[in-house]
């Protein structure tokens, strides 16, 4: 167990530079940006070695895990401690979810991603209904309707931003099915999705990560190089010189990667989780503290975190159906 521990701390020490600027189109003019920079903006190729070394390193990152995924144990009182306060973790993780969906609607004033500003009268009804939703799940109000509605608005993305929006919000979508899930009565029409609950509120996590890795790094860097730009988070290049905030970006987008695969792959999920929560929250300090900004967007990620926390990966794991007992899954 010491060299687990080990091995955890070692990862901590590799990831915990990179993950600090993960939401970037939140605090840039996405649009402009893009328009002003894509294509001009250089970045590495996928052949360069920095692109290689990092890809080399997301492997044996995933390969590790699958295998300390048979062999590391939840520590007893917390899964205890799952099972039996089961009804109060949903219903805070509901509650951050609801909040998550005021905060938006009052501070930021979009209605569930950045870019879509409430400038029309049509969205400034959609923001008094995305506050009713929060509502709904704060006060444990009809939440099956309150998840069905936020569903609606999920899909409703799609004509704005197109299937990479609903890609990078497919937390916002696992979240809604999950309140939808655990709020049924026992019906046979819904129970054998209730055995899958948690795994999707997983996999929609790591699809959101992977997602943003992609969206606000490898292919549009110029959106975290506008964001290093006003927010000097690159504090590597103090450390290293030569750790320009280019390769700052393409560090932050592998450990974004890492995290989404773990999470896909369902290998050792409470650890995992506990890592990219502490990683959200330095952000969030660091943001207020700099900037006197508070990160309410990361509200949904410790709605997720919750559960992933306290009741782990769920039932169903990649590797372990597709290839059972091999000698990456094989416990002694």
């Amino acid at each position: 167990m010491k060299k687990l521990s080990y091995f955890y701390f070692a990862l901590i020490a590799l990831l915990f530079p990179f993950i600090s600027s993960a939401h970037v189109k939140w605090f840039v003019e996405t649009d402009d940006v893009i328009d002003k920079s894509h294509g001009i903006t250089s970045f590495y190729p996928v052949t360069s070695s920095e692109v290689l070394i990092w890809s080399g390193i997301v492997v044996v990152i995933v390969i590790a895990f699958s295998i300390l995924d048979k062999y590391a144990k939840a520590p007893s009182a917390l899964v205890n401690f799952g099972f039996t306060h089961v009804k109060n973790i949903n219903r805070i993780s509901q509650i951050l979810l609801g909040l998550f969906l005021i905060s938006i609607t009052f501070i930021w004033k979009i209605v569930l991603v950045p870019d879509a500003h409430a400038t029309t009268t049509l969205s400034l009804i959609l923001l008094v209904v995305q506050a009713l939703i929060g509502l709904m799940f704060v006060f444990n109000f009809k939440p099956r309707i309150a998840s069905i509605l936020l569903v609606l608005f999920y899909f409703s993305l799609f004509f704005t931003g197109g299937i990479v929006t609903l890609l990078e919000n497919a937390l916002l979508l696992s979240l809604a099915i999950y309140f939808f899930i655990i709020n049924t009565k026992d019906n046979l029409n819904i129970n054998w999705l209730r055995m899958h609950s948690l795994e999707i509120v997983r996999i929609g996590t790591g699809i959101s990560l992977i997602t943003l890795a992609f969206t606000e790094k490898f292919l549009y860097p110029e959106l975290s190089l506008q964001f290093l730009s006003v927010h000097h988070w690159n504090f590597m290049e103090s450390l290293f010189p030569l750790f320009t905030d280019k390769l700052f970006v393409l560090s932050t987008g592998f450990a974004e990667l890492i995290f989404g695969l773990l999470f896909v792959f369902g290998y050792i999920t409470r650890i995992t989780t506990i890592l990219i929560a502490l990683f959200f929250a330095a952000s969030v300090v660091t943001m207020f503290m700099q900037f006197g900004a508070w990160e309410t967007e990361d509200l949904v990620v410790y709605s997720a975190a919750i559960l992933l926390i306290f009741f782990g990966s769920g039932r169903n794991k990649f590797y372990h159906h597709i290839w059972p007992n091999s000698i990456l899954q094989k416990q002694i």
